[in-house]
């Protein structure tokens, strides 16, 4: 190869790389995408091969890779994507089973920590309860996925199959097997709350013990998150922290309007996952956006206020502030219904 075809092909492999958690990952898949053995997939990497361009061509189809190199961009191009492609989710298992291919990627990195920012209540606290997790389940499925059978459903546990429980319980313990620091803001119950005043209102409870079942759960996750706050370790709802626990820090910054972010480090390297259309997300693990991130998070967190067992009065005056907003809302709702 003469040397421009040589940094190209560096640049194409270095960019196909960064669609998998590791490089032997990267070279299984590409083994079967060429139908080569693996020492010819190490020989294109090293660049002793050339890859042809019927071979470049359908690796850059296959992972949705860009081919062209930006004039501007010193050969880099910063990509964000959609990991499984833009229309992943036809039914209501697949994006949970994306999600569960994911983590176990996440859990064979070296050293693996997650820096994670939301303006809402992350899913793996939200879903951590059965009624709670049927009604969010339902609300994507009709808001963000648009699944048709459910268009004109009345709310009911009985739509979630027990099935797809199973899947989402491996999703929320997958989320514990990690450190974390993670970015809360003051309204990350609004949206909950805003989707259960909604369905109230327009009479899309098949019973109203469930939308009241839905309260009692919010007081229950809000209990769990303040003693993971106390203890500084993560652990899923109803078990006790051990010392082998992941390490939890949570901070609040009242100066941010919070992006939802998910970004994992780790010794080889880093991911960022940023929603789209919630809960859909894209994913980049190009080194300028993943830095950059990581800029704006420790900014954040420097100057933010640290929510812990010695923050004594202000995490209090935290967590009475998300229990009064699920009594207010509770409230409202029982007296519209009483009224009307």
């Amino acid at each position: 190869m003469n040397q421009a075809s040589s940094s190209y092909q560096r640049i194409f492999l270095d960019r196909l790389g960064q669609r998998f958690a590791s490089r032997s990952q990267l070279v299984q898949e590409v083994s079967k995408v060429l139908h080569v053995g693996r020492d010819a997939v190490y020989r294109r990497l090293r660049g002793d091969t050339a890859l042809t361009a019927d071979e470049l061509m359908l690796l850059a189809k296959t992972f949705e890779v860009r081919t062209e190199i930006s004039p501007h961009s010193k050969g880099r191009v910063p990509t964000l994507r959609y990991p499984e492609g833009r229309r992943f989710v036809q039914n209501e298992f697949d994006h949970f089973i994306h999600l569960i291919k994911g983590l176990e990627a996440m859990k064979n990195l070296p050293g693996a920590r997650a820096d994670i920012a939301s303006p809402e209540l992350p899913m793996y606290y939200e879903m951590a309860t059965p009624m709670l997790r049927n009604f969010k389940i339902f609300m994507f499925g009709i808001t963000t996925w648009n699944l048709a059978k459910w268009k004109k459903c009345s709310f009911s546990p009985d739509l979630i199959s027990k099935s797809l429980h199973d899947v989402v319980d491996q999703v929320i313990r997958g989320y514990y097997t990690v450190p974390a620091r993670e970015l809360w803001s003051i309204g990350i119950l609004d949206v909950t709350l805003r989707q259960i005043n909604y369905l109230a209102q327009v009479g899309r409870f098949e019973n109203t013990e469930h939308l009241y079942q839905l309260f009692d759960e919010l007081f229950l996750i809000v209990d769990h998150l303040e003693k993971m706050v106390h203890t500084g370790k993560r652990f899923p709802l109803g078990e006790t922290p051990t010392d082998n626990s992941p390490d939890f820090r949570v901070y609040h910054n009242e100066l941010s309007n919070t992006s939802n972010i998910v970004l994992v480090n780790s010794d080889v390297r880093s991911y960022l996952f940023t929603t789209l259309v919630n809960p859909n997300y894209i994913a980049t693990s190009d080194p300028e956006l993943c830095t950059e991130v990581q800029q704006w998070f420790d900014n954040l967190i420097e100057y933010g206020s640290a929510l812990h067992s010695e923050a004594g009065k202000y995490a209090a005056q935290y967590f009475g502030y998300l229990r009064n907003q699920i009594r207010q809302q509770r409230e409202r709702i029982l007296v519209s219904q009483t009224v009307f």
